[in-house]
């Protein structure tokens, strides 16, 4: 059985809707939650509440903008965040990041996107690290993250590393260009940098199979990370299709 969970915020609002209604789950107000192993908890995103059950139930599904072609996000100065829900939304299985017991390579879905595969960039000179955001690491307890990630970087390049987060005022586009590597904890733009010819390495545990900082200077482009992403994510109107239903069905097993 799924229980799904809403909280005071309209996104999280109209996506975990969309999931009890097109699979007729439960849906409560996440202060009515009580725990329980018989079932697995569902809601979206890890604020205000979610964080917490997350941690101690360990039997949840987990939603969060998707990967690639994802709802447009415009960043304010006053880290308040406004969201189009017409992109993709990211559904897992006790990650945030990946399905460790269910990981789909199948290019149908990612090639149904109609995103360009740049060629791997030859022009790049620096190391591009993008820093979590206060949100991610709180939640993922990534203390002194930024300092250690650059000390473990130079342990194998001397290149020249410039940092980026979501309120940088250069766009991550534009920095990506001349990037020789891109490096985060779990960003999704490192998702888009492999799209744009750019090798991306992570730090977390659920994505350092598809990209290890050991392995920075052989710049490998891994596209099957691409592929797994494009078939952990889903429309709102996709919640309603037999695919999608049989998706849930594999992650739930």
């Amino acid at each position: 059985m799924i229980n799904v969970f809403y909280t005071d915020h309209k996104v999280n609002q109209t996506v975990t809707q969309f999931l009890s209604k097109s699979q007729k789950y439960p849906l409560d107000h996440i202060s009515k939650y009580n725990f329980s192993k018989k079932s697995l908890f569902a809601s979206y995103g890890i604020l205000r509440g979610v964080e917490e059950i997350i941690k101690k139930q360990n039997n949840y599904i987990y939603m969060d903008h998707g990967y690639l072609n994802a709802s447009a996000r415009k960043f304010n100065a006053d880290k308040s965040t406004l969201v189009k829900l017409d992109g993709h939304i990211r559904l897992l299985r006790d990650d945030l990041y990946f399905n460790q017991n269910y990981l789909n390579y199948d290019k149908n879905r990612f090639n149904k996107l109609n995103i360009d595969l740049h060629d791997l960039n030859k022009k790049g000179n620096y190391i591009l690290l993008s820093v979590p955001s206060e949100n991610t690491s709180k939640f993922l307890n990534l203390k002194n993250w930024t300092e250690n990630t650059i000390k473990e970087i130079k342990k194998f390049t001397d290149r020249e590393v410039i940092t980026h987060n979501k309120f940088s005022k250069t766009p991550l586009t534009d920095l990506l260009d001349n990037a020789f590597a891109f490096v985060s904890c779990q960003s999704t733009a490192g998702f888009i940098s492999i799209t744009k010819g750019i090798p991306a390495y992570f730090t977390h545990s659920s994505l350092k199979k598809f990209g290890d900082l050991k392995n920075i200077n052989n710049r490998t482009l891994n596209h099957e990370l691409l592929y797994a992403a494009a078939n952990s994510q889903w429309k709102l109107k996709e919640f309603f299709s037999d695919e999608f239903k049989s998706y849930i069905d594999k992650i739930t097993i």
